[in-house]
């Protein structure tokens, strides 16, 4: 057994050393070349088919590497986006602040500053803000009645309802609120500010003796004890007189947009 196997191998060596002789010489090229002209056709298919599976592979390689870093780009672009609009919102915030506490400072007022944390839509014509809430309540010393102004002053309605921690405000522009109010260089001309389908103020109950002008600016008047006098209400675009009538009216366009409230101060009497 063991016998045929050696005998085996020294057959194989000598087999292989006697190609190895015939190569050398030459004997061998004919069949070489006749190999050579069979084969590389066969070889040149695997070669084309192997080139088109690289390809491929790399092809969808490069695709799945795109969309990795065109979706990673998307997400800090976002990410970005976010922090870019946090950082606006900040800045927006504390020029607000900082307007807030030179007008109240500068006025010596005693107030309440607070953050409007809720909008609550009365339906009407407009579909504008009637009412906003607030974070700031009767802890907090706001009550029923108390004003409310914005940075530059202008006041934006009245504190309609408190609770501990939060208060709901009726904007100027509704006609749930009333303000007491005169033109601005003239004390004797006074009437009532209301409210008008949550756009516009009107002024009522103005002597038709008293002369009103476009633009003039109306001030809250100091005959409630709650809201202090020379605060900003708006100024008149319109004057309503009638010859037959005692009183003459006024619409009063509010000078800020109620829309962008976002931090308001209670002023405490």
């Amino acid at each position: 057994m063991i016998f045929s196997k050696k005998k085996n191998i020294v057959i194989f060596i000598a087999a292989f050393a006697l190609l190895v002789f015939l190569y050398g010489i030459g004997v061998l090229k004919p069949v070489e070349n006749l190999l050579t002209r069979i084969l590389n056709p066969v070889l040149k298919q695997f070669y084309i088919i192997g080139t088109d599976i690289k390809n491929i592979y790399e092809e969808q390689t490069s695709k799945y590497d795109l969309t990795k870093v065109v979706n990673e780009l998307r997400e800090e672009v976002m990410a970005l986006s976010g922090e870019n609009a946090k950082l606006k919102t900040v800045v927006r915030e504390n020029d607000i602040l900082r307007e807030h506490l030179g007008f109240l400072e500068r006025n010596e007022l005693k107030y309440v500053m607070s953050n409007v944390i809720s909008k609550e839509d009365i339906l009407n014509v407009g579909g504008q803000t009637e009412v906003i809430i607030i974070d700031k309540g009767e802890q907090n010393g706001i009550r029923r009645g108390l004003s409310a102004v914005n940075s530059q002053g202008v006041i934006i309605g009245k504190v309609a309802e408190a609770k501990e921690r939060v208060a709901k405000i009726y904007l100027a522009s509704s006609d749930k609120c009333k303000l007491a109010v005169t033109i601005l260089g003239d004390d004797d001309t006074s009437g009532i500010a209301q409210g008008s389908l949550g756009l516009v103020i009107k002024m009522d109950f103005i002597p038709q003796i008293k002369n009103l002008n476009i633009n003039d600016i109306v001030v809250s008047s100091g005959l409630e004890k709650d809201i202090p006098r020379g605060l900003v209400v708006g100024k008149i675009s319109e004057v309503r007189k009638e010859s037959n009538k005692l009183w003459q009216s006024a619409i009063i366009e509010p000078m800020l947009d109620m829309d962008e409230l976002i931090i308001v101060s209670v002023i405490i009497p």
